[in-house]
């Protein structure tokens, strides 16, 4: 018997959406969907943890990728506070760029640690439109 401390992974299938597709998926989950493919991904208080735990908590989607949605209160011009417990950061590099069939944006962001040493761990942050103007 699994324990809830196992990796789950999702047998016989590779979740792989495109930039569209996850949007969609974030938008039926704030509508408060049912359907069974829109619980693939968790709600996480993701900027309380290391990028570890996070990647090791996630389910795995057969392509070495995690999917993670978390709440982001902040009202237009306010910075989000994007540190860690151990005092690391998300700092946002590369591009960025618009979804525009859905509504909603994508940043890209590389985890640095407290010394500012760039690491390996990615980030690609969605923000839908009409969540952004609250």
């Amino acid at each position: 018997m699994a324990s809830s401390n196992d990796k789950v992974s999702l047998p016989g299938c590779g979740f792989d959406p495109n930039d569209s597709e996850i949007v969609t998926l974030l938008r039926n989950k704030l509508a408060g969907s049912t359907k069974v493919s829109d619980f693939i991904i968790d709600n996480i208080n993701f900027y309380s943890r290391e990028p570890k735990e996070v990647y090791d908590s996630g389910i795995d989607s057969g392509h070495n990728k995690r999917y993670f949605l978390t709440n982001l209160k902040y009202k237009h011009g306010q910075v989000i506070n994007r540190q860690t417990p151990s005092k690391g950061s998300w700092t946002m590099t590369g591009p960025s760029g618009d979804i525009v069939d859905q509504s909603a944006t994508w940043k890209s962001f590389t985890y640095h640690t407290a010394q500012k040493m760039r690491t390996l761990w990615l980030m690609k942050e969605y923000t839908l439109a009409e969540v952004s103007d609250i």
